[in-house]
């Protein structure tokens, strides 16, 4: 992913200042719906005004399709707006590019202050930082801002029931505004889903003996999200699990990514276990998620394995529970090594920094106002790595550094303690990192330099 330069940065900061500023949810609620077809990609993005009905305000912008679909599954559960212990969760269902603005009292007297994230369903959510993506939001900053214009200066102004407003560029670059029915969107909903490409194992699996076996079919997300080495971002173990309805036995289960790539994987195994394994297929496979589906309706139809939708799972609803009853065990365990992980980190972090600051060489250049707090805030840095992202410091991240800088410490400290937190951390980094003691602390301390620049 090519990262957004300084200029379109700041572009992105303008536009969302002004968008808070003309403060649309005044008059639009998080049910009117607008439209923005982005010039390069020409992917849509469904704009939803978050401030109408609670206290949280921004924009989301629902990326494509698949963005659409998410929206209207957060209205169905009535959770377009959330708090913000279950952020970063509900979040992962969904795919968009959001700003917020958070209140003046949640950062102590300082300016309203725009965050951005970048949402994939089924990952977890990050700072926006992609060239593209910044682009994409600054334009739809700017053209819903110019709809919710139009929207309250024009008293008459009106729309079918199933009608939403949409901005377009022309082929010379001009924005136009657009009346269009949503049901053109619905439609393509209809026709997404995972493609099963594998024509011979689809014809060898239509051949194979049939039985009266029901096959339930199961998928969700483990809570416990995880970050793989050299993957750009975490995502929440996604689970499929089949199961026999009348013995329950389990007959195929799969943990990976939740990725189209990694969607399409799990049909071909499946299809191999069917083929090598089985050696017979079942009388039909159900389920009673829309998103298995989609993505076993093509498979369906090529290998003539009837494929329904039911109320409620029998088999497969046992196994899910026993296996997050086993999740929750493992974070009660957990939880009681995080505690003494943190006794440990504190003691070790309160050593180093002594160290450091009794050794006039280590800290002689270091101002006086920061000597005071050097320990206090190191301490802190380290209790909410390991707090907040479970990351002893050997392990830390740059991905979670910067939330940490960006999400986490404006809300635990004042605006004085904030302008000294790069100094203190970027020589802290510098003293462990030539230690050894954290293997890509130069990565670490541009990321923390970054954050406060």
């Amino acid at each position: 992913m090519v990262k957004a330069t300084k200029l379109e940065l700041k572009s992105l900061y303008e536009a969302a200042d002004e968008f808070e500023r003309l403060q649309p949810w005044e008059w639009i609620s998080e049910y009117q719906l607008l439209v923005v077809e982005d010039p390069e990609t020409h992917i849509m993005g469904f704009c939803c005004i978050i401030g109408n009905k609670s206290d949280e305000r921004g924009l989301k912008v629902y990326l494509g399709i698949d963005g659409l679909r998410h929206y209207i599954e957060m209205l169905d559960f009535n959770q377009l707006t959330i708090e913000d212990e279950t952020l970063d969760s509900l979040l992962s269902r969904e795919t968009c590019l959001s700003v917020g603005f958070n209140r003046v009292s949640e950062l102590r007297n300082r300016e309203v202050v725009a965050q951005f994230r970048d949402c994939l369903a089924g990952f977890v959510p990050i700072s926006l930082t992609g060239g593209w993506q910044c682009r994409f939001l600054t334009q739809a900053l700017k053209q819903v801002g110019e709809l919710a214009e139009l929207v309250k200066e024009t008293p008459s102004f009106t729309l079918e029931d199933d009608q939403v407003l949409m901005r377009l560029q022309d082929f010379e670059g001009n924005w136009k505004t657009l009346k269009i029915s949503l049901s053109v969107f619905l439609e393509q909903m209809k026709e997404t889903g995972v493609r099963y490409e594998n024509e011979l194992a689809a014809y060898r699996i239509s051949k194979l003996p049939s039985t009266n076996m029901v096959f339930e079919i199961a998928r969700f997300l483990m809570p416990r999200p995880i970050e793989e080495k050299g993957d750009s971002r975490a995502y929440y173990p996604m689970i499929t699990a089949i199961l026999e309805k009348e013995t329950k036995q389990l007959v195929f289960a799969e943990m990976s990514s939740p990725s189209l790539e990694s969607q399409e994987t799990i049909l071909s195994r499946f299809a191999n276990t069917l083929i090598k394994d089985l050696e017979f297929k079942p009388q039909c496979l159900v389920t009673d998620c829309e998103a298995v589906l989609r993505q076993f309706k093509d498979f369906s139809d090529k290998t003539k394995i009837p494929l329904m939708k039911v109320p409620e799972l029998e088999a497969a609803t046992d196994f899910v529970c026993d296996l997050m009853k086993i999740e929750e065990q493992f974070d009660a365990s957990m939880e009681v090594d995080i505690e003494e992980n943190i006794d440990l980190v504190l003691l070790t972090s309160r050593e180093i920094c002594q160290n450091i600051l009794e050794c006039d060489a280590l800290s002689r250049h270091l101002p006086e106002g920061v000597k005071q707090q050097f320990t206090n805030i190191v301490e802190l840095f380290h209790v909410v790595m390991l707090g907040h992202f479970q990351e002893l410091p050997d392990h830390w991240s740059v991905q979670n550094v910067e939330r940490a800088c960006k999400e986490v410490l404006p809300g635990l400290l004042t605006e004085e303690e904030l302008k000294i937190v790069p100094d203190i951390l970027t020589h802290y980094l510098d003293v462990v990192g030539e230690a050894e003691l954290i293997p890509n602390y130069i990565h670490l301390q541009k990321c923390v330099t970054e954050s406060y620049s």
